[in-house]
């Protein structure tokens, strides 16, 4: 069950709590099952631990130009992905769960790679924290801010934005993800996958109003 949910590419608020609760449960029962392998039970026991003193360390914010790296690298993993609404992995994803999961990745990769807790606690709030396109715009829980707004994607100052950069439509509908040189991704509802598109375009999406913002961990 715990696996199901797990790559099941839709997430609630009811599966997340599942899962705290059920990957907490299979490491005290694996515990459990092991007590009368005391050096096993104890490194199970102690492995958890380590884990759990791991992520209430302090650590100190990751090195922007390393995150914005690792984040374009893992948003172009996800080409091809099949688009599911509400879909937050590579089994299904929908546009807001591509530019945010790409982040969380991210994130979690740095700070495995820096042996750095703090993006990966980042990266947990960022999970449990669902949000949608609008509220992206609307720079839910200070996850982003607001560079400018263009009459569209195709007409936007390119010299005034960086790689990672996300814009997000004015009726707050739709939002892609800049991966620098003109070229850009997202979770097309049209097409119903994952695609680079370069600019300029006849692309629907590119020929809206957006606003154009940037992660507040990469400012």
């Amino acid at each position: 069950m715990t696996v199901c949910v797990w790559i099941f590419p839709k997430a609630y608020f009811l599966t997340r709590v599942f899962l705290i609760i059920s990957l907490s449960g299979l490491w005290l029962y694996g515990i459990f099952l092991l007590r009368k392998l005391p050096v096993s039970a104890v490194s199970l026991l102690s492995a958890g631990l380590a884990i759990i003193v791991f992520l209430i360390l302090p650590g100190s914010e990751p090195d922007q130009v390393r995150l914005r790296k690792e984040y374009i690298s893992v948003l172009k993993r996800y080409e091809g992905t099949v688009y599911i609404w509400g879909g937050e992995n590579k089994i299904g994803i929908d546009c807001s769960g591509l530019v945010r999961n790409g982040l969380i990745d991210a994130n979690v990769l740095v700070g495995i790679k820096t042996l750095n807790p703090k993006p990966i606690r980042t990266a947990l709030n960022m999970w449990w924290n669902d949000c949608s396109a609008s509220a992206l715009r609307d720079g839910y829980r200070n996850y982003t801010k607001t560079l400018f707004k263009a009459e569209n994607i195709n007409s936007a100052n390119i010299d005034a934005m960086l790689p990672g950069d996300i814009a997000v439509t004015v009726d707050g509908v739709h939002v892609l993800a800049y991966l620098g040189e003109n070229l850009w991704i997202e979770a097309d509802p049209g097409v119903m996958r994952v695609i680079l598109v370069k600019t300029p375009t006849n692309n629907p999406w590119f020929t809206v109003p957006v606003y154009i913002l940037r992660w507040t961990q990469l400012i």
